[in-house]
């Protein structure tokens, strides 16, 4: 028996039949972008005549024996192909005439997409600062119509991306072809909240993969006769849309590259050799699981040490302590027997908590990277030559918002690559899902978290606890609303209030 099975006819027809009409045609060069690499804090997607051809081709290729490509999701015979050189002259030409504002297109994404002329006659698309606030929503968001929004059954799109790729049996073919489309296309939790809803598709599979034929077969009989469309039509305002927006994506004001994956930016300075690493932000944004996802706890090379108030030199480096017959010797301290015991990775748990500079001492140079090594040895107070490896990794964790604890001086940050973890919306809807929190439950929560995020930076974590029968006012006395109190009680009233308004019309009887 075959250890992988494909999509067969019958899906891949329902699928085509429930994308007729969904989207206007043009979402496809939204798509070719996505494929290319658009994505928030990525480098611009370079476009030219010739660029986007592989990726028209991995989405949109049905078999035609003259290499023209298949829109699935357009609303009229005219649109529902393209000719082989719609790399040119549908992709290029028409983000050239966004670019240059020509009112021969009838949508104009640039609100959330920013164009910009490159070196020899290319075109520079990425994410604009307020993306992707528009996308899926009114006719310059790819919907049919100005008040309607983009409406792609997901299983039905993730059908026909897969339409030839292979499915392990052991898989549940939606599911699998869902998460293929989504990683290969790199689709953000805001931007499938925007294009996509879930109706449902049966995927029945077969063993044979379908030829290029099958799937022109398929194509044509939907060309010849097209049949009445199937569109789930939702009438949205964009009010509404920037509502469901902004409950998914961490919106605003600042540079598009702030609104990095600060896990991902973790992994990068790794990977680039970086020795030292900072992790920072307010209480539960995911600075220590994002240690935790790298290196287990209890994994044997790793010592995690926990600073408490008041820690000193004695604590982390060495200090006089007294023996079993009284007599006083100098005595390793955490940090130092963790070197000595030769763990890879030493993780410092809030180094806020203390003077870390004091009470680091002389060592402090050393965690730097370009001061590792034997050669770079120094000799401690009790006279004792110490040094760090080169391969030890040092990961520090500071909170940022505890008004009790110490600052970190600029010579020591100065010595770590730093990587600020902000609360995010994007942060709680992977955790909620994580949980299995029914969707219309965790679209509260996230709605919640937004209004919250504007008014106090609240870590994610705190809704951690949350689980299907949660009752969430109780949850919020008692979980988010003590924090709240003791940072906008008093001058900043009305702050509260607005969130507890808001806690009342989600949850309230």
């Amino acid at each position: 028996m075959s250890s992988e099975v494909y999509i067969n006819r019958d899906t891949l027809s329902n699928a085509l039949r429930a994308l007729y009409a969904t989207a206007d045609s043009f979402l496809k060069i939204w798509f070719v972008l996505k494929h290319m690499g658009l994505a928030t804090g990525a480098p611009p997607v370079v476009i030219d005549t010739a660029s986007p051809t592989p990726s028209l081709k991995r989405l949109f290729s049905f078999g035609h024996p003259e290499g023209e490509f298949f829109v699935p999701f357009a609303h009229t015979s005219r649109y529902l192909t393209m000719k082989r050189d719609a790399a040119r002259s549908i992709v290029q030409t028409n983000i050239q005439r966004w670019n240059s504002s020509q009112s021969v297109v009838t949508c104009d994404p640039t609100g959330y997409l920013d164009i910009r002329d490159g070196a020899e006659g290319k075109l520079l698309v990425s994410p604009s600062r307020s993306y992707p606030m528009g996308l899926g929503s009114g006719k310059n968001g790819f919907a049919l119509k100005d008040d309607q929004r983009v409406t792609l059954p997901a299983i039905a799109f993730a059908a026909w991306y897969g339409r030839q790729t292979p499915i392990p049996v052991a898989e549940k073919p939606a599911n699998y072809l869902l998460k293929v489309m989504r990683e290969e296309l790199c689709i953000e939790e805001a931007e499938y909240a925007c294009l996509f809803v879930d109706k449902p598709l049966v995927v029945s599979t077969t063993e044979q993969k379908l030829s290029d034929v099958d799937i022109y077969d398929v194509c044509q009989a939907l060309l010849k006769a097209p049949s009445a469309p199937e569109t789930l039509v939702i009438t949205e305002t964009f009010q509404t849309h920037a509502a469901r927006v902004k409950s998914m994506a961490s919106l605003d004001d600042r540079p598009v590259w702030l609104r990095y994956s600060p896990e991902k930016m973790l992994l990068d300075l790794i990977e680039s050799g970086a020795k030292a690493i900072l992790l920072y932000g307010a209480p539960r944004t995911g600075k220590t699981r994002a240690i935790d996802l790298l290196k287990a706890r209890a994994d044997p090379q790793r010592e995690t040490i926990q600073i408490h108030d008041g820690w000193s030199y004695e604590h982390l480096i060495q200090g006089q302590q007294p023996d079993e017959s009284g007599s006083f010797s100098w005595q390793s301290g955490m940090l130092k027997k963790a070197v000595e015991k030769g763990k890879k990775i030493i993780v410092l748990e809030e180094i806020n908590r203390t003077l870390i500079s004091q009470s680091l001492g002389e060592v402090f140079s050393l965690i730097e990277d370009s001061y590792r090594g034997e050669k770079n040895s120094i000799t401690l107070r009790n006279g004792e030559s110490f040094f760090i490896p080169e391969d030890v990794l040092f990961l520090m964790t500071m909170n940022t918002i505890d008004r009790s604890t110490e600052d970190i001086d600029d010579a020591l940050l100065g010595r770590f690559a730093a990587i600020e973890f902000s609360p995010r919306v994007e942060d709680l809807t992977v955790m909620l899902r994580n949980l299995e929190i029914p969707e219309e439950k965790a679209r509260k929560i996230r709605a919640l978290y937004a209004e919250i995020l504007d008014v106090y930076p609240l870590g994610h974590g705190y809704f951690s606890q949350v689980k299907e029968t949660t009752d969430l006012i109780t949850y919020y006395i008692t979980k988010i609303r003590p924090v709240l109190v003791n940072h906008l009680a008093g001058l900043r009233s009305n702050d509260l209030s607005q969130v507890d308004n808001l806690v009342n019309t989600l949850f309230g009887n």
